[in-house]
């Protein structure tokens, strides 16, 4: 017996409940979750946190959902190798969300943590806004996570 291959969808269209993300959805999204956006500059969906902002986007030309977390915090490029070793750490024992470092012109290094997800056969609006969700609850537990083990690695600066 051989196993065959799924079936594809019907040719007749997608499923009612099958959608196609835009900043809208996810505008409503948030509004449900009672979280506050805005728009930035470039066109991303932001929302602001104490200790980082976190802006989502949708890319139509490869149809991927990302979300990225920009902390607040500003290192020496010094740091940079102490640090680079935390976030490893991280990167290594969880998934879902992947966290890097980025280097400015003036030497100063920051924290950036990033999701994706490819929405190019389209999604329930559940899965987009369990998603979406799941994603904001992640950069707040790495946003606690990290706090802790930079005071353990003795890297100097204040609490994120």
């Amino acid at each position: 017996m051989e196993a065959e291959p799924p079936s594809s969808p019907s040719s007749s269209g997608p499923h009612a409940c099958v959608v196609r993300p835009d900043l809208e959805l996810l505008e409503d999204v948030l509004d449900q979750l009672e979280i506050s956006s805005f728009r930035d500059s470039r066109g991303r969906l932001g929302t602001r946190w104490p200790c980082f902002s976190l802006f989502f986007t949708i890319h139509d030309e490869d149809e991927v959902f990302s979300a990225r977390t920009i902390y607040d915090h500003f290192f020496s490029v010094e740091d940079k190798p102490a640090l680079c070793g935390v976030l490893d750490e991280w990167n290594r024992d969880t998934t879902g969300l992947k966290v890097y470092t980025a280097t400015d012109d003036d030497g100063s290094v920051i924290i950036v943590s990033e999701a994706m997800m490819r929405v190019d056969g389209g999604v329930t609006r559940e899965q987009f806004a369990a998603s979406t969700t799941v994603w904001l609850g992640n950069a707040g537990s790495f946003h606690l996570w990290l706090t802790q083990r930079l005071s353990l690695s003795g890297l100097a600066g204040e609490p994120l």
